[in-house]
């Protein structure tokens, strides 16, 4: 199974989190009910796209939506299991899982992005990594069953040729605090890994960055502009069916959580600590060092979707014909408000 980088995050935040079940939004009063009748939101407690926000400051509800917002700790794949028995409407999702779900026949539509990669590759101190071509031989710590991993793997193969997984000694960890723990010993050269856990270790003087994935990604690509997307919003097919105004609702409520996050930072930062439980000085660092917060799904962002999905499916992740076919993509998984 492949897993998000959210399911790994839960190890770093304490024991706090341990107590954090599904958390539900009351009800709205009777006279904020609107006529768009009851959507369904849940959301990964430890995500980093800003669908805290839309929670908080109910952006929903002031779309005339009467919703109920669920926050869902740990995996990301019980939350797929949510959405597609129906037993929520929309969710936020790993674009990659969401792709491997959808070609494994989930009933579900991308409505619109969140957050762009978070991944990277930091070098130990003092190392002797200075770049990418220096961790042939290496030792590299990383989580092999993440989508990070296998992001970062399939563009460091094609921008440098290097195999993270067969020219370096991987060596893998199993949760976030295992790697920082080799770094901070010296077990290893580099770790790959993503927000917050390459902040943090940066933050601290234990590690620099070598390469981020956003910039693998244009290396790889030879794309200058656009992001490449790991979180996006998934809306179960029978309830967009139903309500299809719910498509550009989401992704206006995402604006607008993205706007906050921008021109708001303080109460941004505050509603992602009361979701998340993680520690204030680490979301400030990873609130500053995010690529990029998104909404919607523009023409140039459907392209640099495209072709990250033709990426996966050309290094094995995704194994779908729907994949080499942009128009079918178009149809199929993306609805477009």
């Amino acid at each position: 199974m492949t897993l998000s980088r959210r399911q790994f995050l839960k190890a770093t935040i304490g024991p706090g989190a341990a107590c954090v079940g599904v958390g539900f939004a009351a009800p709205r009063p009777a006279h904020a009910q609107a006529a768009k009748g009851k959507v369904r939101l849940a959301y990964l407690q430890l995500g980093w796209a800003a669908t805290e926000i839309i929670h908080k400051e109910d952006l929903l509800g002031k779309r005339g939506w009467q919703p109920e917002y669920s926050v869902v700790p740990g995996s990301p794949v019980p939350l797929l299991n949510q959405l597609t028995s129906k037993n929520v409407d929309a969710i936020d999702m790993s674009f990659a899982l969401a792709a491997k779900a959808f070609e494994d026949g989930a009933p579900l539509k991308v409505t619109g992005v969140a957050t762009a990669v978070l991944g990277a590759i930091v070098a130990r101190t003092g190392a002797g990594v200075n770049k990418v071509e220096d961790l042939r031989g290496k030792k590299v710590a990383a989580i092999v069953g993440t989508s990070t991993f296998f992001d970062i793997r399939a563009l460091t193969l094609k921008a440098y040729k290097l195999d993270l997984q067969k020219d370096t000694q991987l060596v893998t960890a199993t949760a976030p605090p295992d790697m920082v723990t080799l770094l901070g010993k010296g077990d290893v050269d580099a770790i790959i890994a993503w927000q917050p856990i390459t902040d943090q270790v940066v933050l601290r003087g234990q590690g620099v960055y070598l390469a981020k994935q956003i910039d693998l990604w244009r290396k790889a690509t030879g794309r200058p502009s656009g992001f490449p997307v790991h979180v996006c919003y998934l809306v179960h097919n029978e309830f967009l069916a139903r309500n299809a105004s719910i498509a550009r609702d989401l992704n206006d409520a995402q604006k607008d959580a993205v706007d906050i996050w921008y021109t708001k930072p303080e109460r941004a930062m505050e509603i992602v600590a009361e979701v998340t439980k993680l520690p204030p000085d680490v979301i400030k660092v990873a609130h500053r060092e995010t690529v990029k917060m998104l909404s919607g799904l523009p023409d140039e962002q459907v392209e640099t979707l495209i072709a990250q999905l033709q990426i996966n499916k050309e290094y094995g992740f995704l194994k779908s014909d729907v994949w080499d076919n942009p128009d079918r993509i178009r149809k199929e998984f993306f609805h477009r408000a």
